[in-house]
């Protein structure tokens, strides 16, 4: 989610170790006293910058060789892919470690941009210590080449003041929002994000999810199905019925927060994120609200789009920095780091362990209490075409659930647009 860019440059200028943009090749771009100077590209992470100005220095001090310099980039998805897209192509050798969204690591890994990490991290060793969402969505035709740094789950929240449980099914979700309007005639039922934007796709393909589907099958992106065009009828039917707002189709994540931090709604589809602006102390609906896994059609717990970022190496810098590299992801991805990140960014961690974590358990409990949803989280398709094809998808969603398009048409247009895209058309 983009936020302002002031304190993304604030952030930068207090966590970097050193920084501003070099270009160059190798040679010149040897650190004082013959160190390595190693370049890590990142996100800023949204906190106190001391904790990681301090795992940073750990590992200038376990690896006096290296000189690592810190690069901050804008905190907007979009522009970081389109900084990596130009530089990667361009086969740019000024930075070797980079974080890539969850969705990049196909594309990046087909394009030969990131670096085969299978040798320093075994696929096998990571389905044993990290989950199964993130490591789905870093290890490309049996082969690693990315680690996950931190995570995203989408979750239900919802007012336990207004209803008597958190909803299993759509069917109770419905039925627990007109019964809390009737009680309480001005408020919203469901917000979620609905706006043309990456975000409807993560909702969506949740909810296909939630009827049963799946979003790949043999290599191709499953659209036209009966569980996709069930997703949008009743993505669709929330508006139409007047569960969900119509003005949910122009939400992202922040309009949907900020009507349900005022109290104005029943329930929200949000990132964790929410949970912090919720409890504030000036917040209307402190101590009134309850997350869950999102509902199903049959009332199983639900899958949660899976979010977050990994850490990559630009396969483009030499062998010793490319070595020198693996040992910093290995750093920045440990067990310690996971908790850093956790305790003070609020950032979720991709290693199954750490939910059992007893100073996690105690210093951040509502992240210790995700497990269940962030192990039940699901990438959308892992596929190298993915941002190739994500305008077709938010397109024919947003017809979809506008009620522009009947989501049969949608799908089938979706359907033949991505199989051309992809190769997949006959």
């Amino acid at each position: 989610m983009a936020r302002s860019l002031v304190p993304v440059l604030a952030l930068a200028l207090v966590v970097g170790l050193q920084s501003g943009c070099r270009r160059g090749s190798d040679e010149t771009r040897g650190a004082a006293g013959g160190r390595t100077r190693l370049v890590l590209k990142y996100q800023p992470l949204w906190g106190p910058p001391g904790p990681f100005h301090e795992l940073l220095s750990r590992f200038e001090q376990a690896n006096p060789g290296v000189e690592l310099v810190t690069e901050a980039l804008p905190n907007a998805s979009d522009l970081a892919h389109q900084f990596f897209l130009t530089s990667l192509e361009g086969r740019a050798r000024d930075f070797d470690v980079l974080v890539v969204d969850v969705v990049w690591v196909p594309e990046f890994a087909r394009a030969g941009w990131i670096a085969d990490l299978s040798e320093a991290f075994p696929p096998a060793r990571l389905r044993e210590e990290f989950l199964p969402g993130p490591v789905e969505a870093v290890v490309v035709e049996g082969r690693t080449y990315a680690v996950p740094w931190y995570l995203d789950v989408g979750i239900l929240y919802y007012r336990t003041d207004l209803v008597p449980r958190a909803p299993r099914t759509y069917a109770e979700l419905e039925r627990f929002a007109r019964e809390a309007r009737e009680r309480e005639p001005g408020l919203q039922g469901y917000v979620w994000q609905g706006r043309q934007y990456e975000g409807l796709s993560c909702n969506v393909y949740e909810a296909l999810w939630g009827h049963g589907g799946e979003a790949m099958e043999g290599g191709r992106v499953l659209l036209d199905t009966k569980p996709a065009r069930e997703a949008l009828t009743y993505l669709r039917g929330l508006i139409a019925e007047g569960v969900s707002p119509g003005t949910v189709t122009g939400f992202s994540e922040e309009e949907a927060r900020r009507v349900f931090q005022q109290g104005r709604a029943v329930f929200m589809r949000n990132w964790p994120y929410a949970w912090a602006e919720a409890q504030k102390e000036d917040s209307p609906i402190r101590g009134k609200v309850g997350i869950a896994p999102l509902p199903t059609v049959d009332g199983e717990p639900g899958s949660g789009a899976l979010g977050g970022w990994q850490l990559a190496v630009n396969a483009h810098v030499s062998p010793e920095r490319r070595r020198l590299a693996e040992k910093l992801i290995a750093h920045l991805t440990s067990p310690e780091a996971n908790r850093v990140l956790a305790l003070h960014y609020a950032r979720n961690p991709p290693r199954t362990a750490l939910y059992e974590d007893s100073r996690l358990k105690e210093g951040a409990p509502f992240i210790a209490g995700l497990r269940e949803l962030v192990e039940r989280a699901r990438p959308r398709p892992v596929t190298p075409y993915y941002n190739l094809i994500s305008d077709v998808l938010q397109s024919e969603f947003s017809a979809a659930v506008a009620g522009l398009r009947t989501p049969e048409e949608a799908l089938r247009r979706a359907q033949r647009q991505v199989d051309h895209l992809t190769g997949e058309a006959e």
